[in-house]
């Protein structure tokens, strides 16, 4: 029977019938009708049109168009809609649409579609439903991620056959990765400064996650091979040969496998570029001659790069780039890895060892274990990164403020470029370089901290997480950073310990703040994650207070109590705030365009980051076996590092001090103003 009005055909089509009356009102009146002639298209694949259409009379085939032969792939009939995918995703149209009838349509715009999403949850999780699990729009990762861990589990995980798996996912950090030809020198940087710096000479890796018994002691038996930007113990066993010693969960094991195919899809582009334009016997000739003080830079302009293309080459191989490109000409991606894991260990030797350091530590520092702890003595766990929360509390930094801002000005370090909202954090932007340059006054600040009742731990136990160990009571009469209130009187919050540790990396959260809720527990007061994240909203910079977490995995959702975040007021004043939903992500490298757009229009996501759903998961256990306190205070603050959606904003385009250092130094004032005044009872 044919729909005579457009509010009725709404409540006939799932899942607009979930809207309220009033909302469908509000759509029916922005609907557009349309008639469409028997044969004639509504639309073409490759039209840039986003709106989402409603049959309301007649029939409409959706059509794929290969090898410039259309072929049918579903038909649509009157109380149904098409057009869906483009309207969510923002992308133009996949197939082409023909009209089988005449056809009485109405159409919805992309915006408007859009905005009915984010104003009725119920519609939109009936979406959800149907291009997750109907659809099967993320079946690309869940290949992808099969493939691997089956691999993995099996004990040899063939690159080669997941790089179409991998091509396919086009993540957003690697747009190239389903072009032939176009060298994404961007995104070889990155994969290059998360593996170790021998991979274009290295053809086998041995991924482990316990030593062979063999070579127990492999800092001793072999040279280590470093990383630029992760912390991955990796140790060249031979020429060519690999040993990475892998970190809990499988977080770790994803990113250096994507990485890996992210490095062999452009090295491929690379080698092939090479091979084509016959400059492969010169590149021979070149490294067989070249005299050791020669400079490479007349050579590479003889090669097939363009200027842009050559940049990035030299940033991504500063050192020896000719070389680089000679090693992958003759490596050709023919990488072996072999994985041997122990059964039924799951890392706890390291994670004990780790555990047993900050206990040690922890004796060091307040002369007794953490199980012997009095009631009183209350424990604020913070997980943020190496140097933010030392450096506030450190007096040293307050007593050489201006030495090195002198310094910067003298030098004209960047650091002090562009506009600071705090004047303190210069000194921290600079401080870094400061050190490697004078190396006596690194040893003064470490010196000074640890007067300051700062314990550093100088072993990790394989683990990757640093950890600070701060006795606020040996900060009474110190003078630090002067947006931080001061440790006085005889508050109980003023002799309480701060474990400071390191970020995690993904599911290994999982198991390191585990460890550490049982060994302090109910000594426990609050755990803090101070982290970065990449956004679907603001601008680098700004301020994220999550109101729950989401599992990319299985889209489990946790919801953070309606308090959460309410105490973050505050850095309303100077800062841009967003409040919403943040997933939990599975791999830097297992997120593209479609993806992150399903999250902001579905579920409201305003950010991605690795550590959070498992650090509350966690945490929520833990209060409710009594291994903490349920009055626990769990506080979440990320500032945005880059936008993954926005051209010139991803994580491949590094962050200036201005824009970094400034939020990470806001949010952790605030969490240490909130544990000194006692923000956590």
């Amino acid at each position: 029977m044919e729909i005579t009005t457009a509010g009725m055909l709404l409540r006939q089509i799932h899942p607009f019938r979930f809207l309220r009356e009033r909302q469908r009102r509000d759509l029916g009146a922005d609907l557009r009708e349309i008639f469409v002639s028997a044969g004639e298209p509504v639309y073409r694949r490759g039209d840039e049109d986003d709106s989402l259409y409603l049959v309301a009379h007649g029939a409409v085939e959706i059509v794929e168009t290969r090898g410039g032969v259309e072929s049918p792939l579903s038909i649509v009939g009157p109380n149904q809609y098409f057009g869906e995918w483009e309207a969510v995703f923002r992308e133009p149209r996949v197939h082409g649409a023909l009209a089988r009838s005449d056809c009485r349509l109405y159409t919805v715009p992309g915006d408007r579609f859009r905005l009915v999403l984010r104003q009725s949850p119920s519609c939109a999780q009936g979406f959800a439903t149907i291009l997750r699990v109907n659809q099967g729009i993320f079946a690309g990762f869940d290949r992808f991620t099969a493939r691997l861990l089956k691999e993995a589990d099996e004990g040899r995980i063939s690159v080669e056959g997941l790089l179409p798996l991998y091509r396919e996912l086009c993540p957003a950090i690697h747009p190239g990765a389903a072009e032939d030809h176009r060298l994404d020198g961007a995104a070889l940087q990155y994969a290059l400064r998360r593996l170790p710096e021998n991979v274009t000479r290295t053809f086998a890796f041995l991924l482990v996650d316990e030593f062979p018994y063999a070579f127990d002691e492999a800092a001793r038996l072999f040279p280590k091979m470093p990383s630029a930007a992760r912390r991955r113990d990796v140790w060249e066993m031979m020429p060519g040969k690999n040993m990475v010693l892998l970190r809990n969960g499988r977080s770790d094991l994803i990113d250096l496998v994507t990485c890996l195919c992210l490095y062999a899809v452009e090295s491929r582009k690379i080698r092939e570029r090479l091979v084509r334009e016959r400059v492969v016997e010169r590149l021979s000739h070149y490294m067989l001659n070249r005299s050791p003080d020669e400079d490479p830079r007349g050579f590479l302009d003889t090669l097939p790069f363009s200027s842009r293309e050559m940049r990035s080459l030299l940033a991504a191989w500063p050192d020896d780039p000719v070389s680089r490109l000679y090693e992958i000409v003759r490596h050709r991606e023919m990488f072996s890895i072999d994985v041997r894991r122990q059964r039924r260990n799951y890392n706890l030797r390291r994670g004990e060892a780790w555990t047993a350091e900050v206990a040690r530590a922890t004796r060091e520092l307040l002369g007794l274990d953490p199980t012997e702890l009095p009631p009183e003595q209350g424990v604020h766990i913070v997980s943020s990164n190496t140097h933010s929360v030392t450096n506030c509390l450190n007096p040293w930094y307050r007593d050489n403020h201006q030495l090195l801002c002198s310094w910067g000005a003298e030098t004209g370090h960047p650091a002090l470029e562009g506009s600071w909202t705090h004047e303190r954090d210069k000194v921290y932007a600079l401080a870094r370089d400061y050190f490697n340059s004078f190396p006596d006054a690194a040893e003064e600040a470490r010196s000074r901290a640890a007067a300051s009742g700062q314990l550093r731990l100088s072993e990790t136990a394989s683990t990757g997480i640093q950890v600070q160990l701060i006795d606020l009571s040996r900060l009474r009469g110190e003078r630090y950073d002067d947006a931080i209130s001061p440790v006085c009187g005889t508050d109980a919050s003023c002799a309480d310990l701060i474990v400071n540790i390191d970020y995690a990396f993904g599911h290994q959260a999982l198991y390191t703040i585990r460890n550490l809720l049982m060994l302090f527990g109910e000594n426990v007061r609050s755990v803090n994650l101070l982290g970065k994240a990449g956004a679907l909203v603001g601008q680098r910079g700004d301020i994220l207070i999550p109101t729950a977490f989401i599992e990319q995995q299985n889209d489990q959702f946790h919801p953070l109590p309606a308090t959460h975040g309410e105490e973050g007021r505050a850095l309303e004043e100077s800062y841009n705030v967003h409040r919403g939903p943040m997933l939990t992500v599975e791999g830097t490298l297992l997120q593209n365009r479609r993806m992150l757009s399903f999250y902001r229009e579905i579920w409201n996501v305003i950010a991605m980051e690795m550590e959070g759903a498992h650090y509350f998961r966690q945490i929520l256990e833990s209060r409710q076996l009594g291994v903490i306190s349920r009055e626990v205070k769990a506080r979440f603050l990320y500032y945005i590092s880059d936008l993954p959606l926005a051209e010139h904003a991803g994580l491949t385009v590094p962050m200036v001090p201005a824009e970094g250092v400034p939020p990470l130094y806001a949010v952790t004032r605030f969490i240490l103003n909130q544990i000194i005044l006692g923000g956590s009872s």
